[in-house]
């Protein structure tokens, strides 16, 4: 069996020996993993210690570090970014009412944070990378091609027009009449 134990320094202690050390390891996983949440909710050290059963504050601090370290080799890039985007957006979410009441007497301070805040966040999940731009570079046929199509596309179409056989007959000059 397994309890609550503020002298043990990660707060849950074995009470007897039925308790196999994978689920003491799980049991303080889980409340390693807690503690992060309340702290990405915006906890003190001293709240979590004391809704967890951590001894210390500093006790609730290491092992929340510990377990973000065992995390930091199990997840990936991605799982990363997207913990790094819950602090930012809890961020966000203080300045937010601020930002967009202009009537606040905060309102342009908190504006700036924001914005410094969303530009974190664009940061992070590369929406201002650069995009990739390909330069070629054509060869003399290549050139010779697009000058022929381009020629093609400017001359004019000539419309074939009836063409008739016939004399030109001059008419003499008449007498003016007066």
């Amino acid at each position: 069996m397994q309890q609550q134990d503020s002298s043990d320094p990660t707060g849950v202690a074995k009470v007897d020996s039925t308790v196999n050390q994978g689920s003491l390891r799980r049991a303080r996983t889980r409340k390693s993993n807690a503690a992060i949440q309340m702290k990405l909710a915006g906890a003190t050290w001293e709240e979590i210690a004391r809704a967890l059963g951590y001894p210390t504050a500093r006790q609730a601090l290491v092992a929340t570090e510990k377990a973000l370290e065992r995390q930091l080799h199990t997840e990936d890039r991605d799982q990363m970014r997207r913990l790094a985007g819950a602090r930012l957006d809890r961020l966000l979410l203080g300045v937010w009412p601020k930002a967009i009441d202009g009537a606040h007497p905060e309102h342009l301070i908190a504006v700036t944070k924001a914005r410094e805040i969303v530009d974190r966040y664009a940061k992070l999940f590369g929406l201002d990378a650069p995009t990739e731009i390909v330069v070629h570079t054509p060869t003399q046929s290549e050139l010779e091609a697009w000058v022929t199509r381009v020629a093609q596309l400017r001359t004019p179409l000539v419309e074939e027009y009836d063409i008739l056989d016939g004399e030109v007959v001059e008419e003499p000059p008449q007498a003016l009449e007066g």
